[in-house]
């Protein structure tokens, strides 16, 4: 064997190891120990038959051989040892494979300019291995995060990698096609790149807009977020002002009990009546145990009343671990802000009703009430014609989601209803088992 032979015999298994781990890192890499024992040992298999194909046949019949030898393989690899997904694996692949070409390229331009094979194998090795470590290094991630994002991404990062490698063994290994003159196929591949290059700017633009629609989401539920820990924080000192009134209560005792033994009924009177409001003033109203729910319902109920509006409520809730203060008030501000906004614009039958109780460890929510004109929907949710409007049912959804629970958005005869149903558990603990 010369050294010739034998570089090109290593270079063609340091290729295997680059396409082969390229291929596992852009399908997201091994989790546990058993993946990546079951990776290797795959990789020494590959290894062995690809030396015993290179050595016992001909280049061009281990070329051929190689899609069943390894590419085939090395998705079911994937797919059954790493548990991939079999789309994420087979555009993995493919795209390795593209990547595979760089160092190939470079052999046949050293070799070219040298005149020397040798001189093209060498610089070939000396390229293979500081580009997979750049590759990993930029490419990898972001390929994995465009391949993984959704079904339409990976169709649309995939559709080069594969097409290539159709065009390549069909063209190049299992026939001499290309170098055969005909110009379609010389056009081919440019043809494809460009059509490739217009559809993936338009899908970036189309994603790039969906991006910042949803970053304005987020950023309008921070900002949700923040004013319900104002709004959670102003209704705790309400009640924390009734307990002080409430621990004063004696004084006022004393000063009616003043007013009666001087026999001033009438100032006894107006003097009781007036601590009376104040008492009314500041007093929460009492709706379930559930500290929280208790405060919000007694606001959004003062704000329905100064608004002509009535507020039914129901709720029979305590205290709930699994969900935050802070989400349980956003989804239930969100829908009964959305309710009062809805019915204020009517001239009759301003009402609102709202049901919140647990059930077989389910939190159910329900907020039904009137409206005027007609609702759009998109996506199940509400579309708000309003700008900066309409972000409260985003709100609602993503929490739903986050809870693994399900929220509908319905219109029915005139009537809004929005229905949650949250998964609720003892402590919050029990969430992560």
């Amino acid at each position: 064997m010369t050294f010739l032979t034998f570089l090109s015999v290593f270079n063609y298994g340091l290729v295997l190891l680059f396409g082969l781990f390229l291929s596992t890192f852009f399908s997201g890499g091994w989790k546990n120990q058993k993946q990546k024992h079951i990776l290797l040992v795959g990789c020494l298999i590959f290894l062995l038959i690809q030396s015993v194909c290179w050595l016992s046949l001909s280049v061009g019949v281990t070329k051929k051989l190689y899609p069943f030898i390894v590419h085939l393989p090395l998705v079911l690899i994937l797919v059954i040892g790493l548990k991939k997904p079999a789309g994420l694996a087979l555009v993995s692949v493919c795209t390795a494979y593209l990547c595979c070409q760089i160092p190939r390229w470079v052999n046949l331009v050293v070799t070219g300019l040298t005149d020397s094979p040798l001189a093209g194998e060498f610089c070939y090795t000396l390229t293979i291995i500081p580009l997979f470590f750049l590759l990993h290094r930029f490419l990898v991630r972001a390929a994995h995060d465009a391949m993984t994002s959704s079904i339409s991404s990976l169709i649309l990062f995939g559709s080069l990698p594969v097409a290539y490698y159709i065009f390549d063994y069909a063209t190049v290994i299992y026939s001499n096609a290309l170098h055969s003159g005909i110009i379609a196929l010389d056009e081919f591949l440019p043809t494809a790149l460009i059509v490739f290059y217009v559809i993936f700017l338009s899908a970036y633009h189309a994603q790039t807009q969906e991006r910042l629609q949803e970053n304005l989401r987020n950023s309008m539920m921070e900002a949700e977020l923040e004013q319900v820990r104002i709004k959670m924080e102003n209704l705790r000192q309400t009640e924390r002002n009734a307990a002080i009134y409430q621990h004063d209560m004696r004084h006022h005792l004393t000063a009616i009990a003043g007013f009666l033994y001087t026999d001033k009924i009438q100032e006894a009177k107006e003097y009781i009546q007036r601590v009376q409001e104040d008492v009314e003033s500041i007093m929460p109203k009492c709706f379930c145990e559930n500290e929280l729910v208790n405060m919000l319902c007694a606001s959004f109920s003062d704000r329905a009343e100064r608004m002509g509006i009535r507020l039914a409520v129901k709720a029979k809730i305590s205290k709930i671990h699994s969900i935050s203060d802070t989400e349980l008030c956003t989804v239930l501000s969100n829908g009964l802000e959305n309710a009062l906004h809805a019915v204020s614009e009517l001239e009759k039958h301003r009402w609102i009703e709202m049901r919140c109780e647990v059930k077989h460890d389910k939190l159910l929510i329900g907020i039904k009430n009137p409206y005027s004109g007609e609702i759009i929907m998109q996506d199940g949710l509400p579309v708000s014609r309003k700008e900066n409007h309409g972000y409260g049912c985003y709100s609602i959804r993503a929490i739903v989601e986050r809870h693994q629970g399900v929220c509908d958005f319905e219109t029915k005869n005139g009537i809004f209803i929005l229905r949650v149903v949250l998964p609720v558990y003892e402590n919050a603990l029990q969430k992560e088992i």
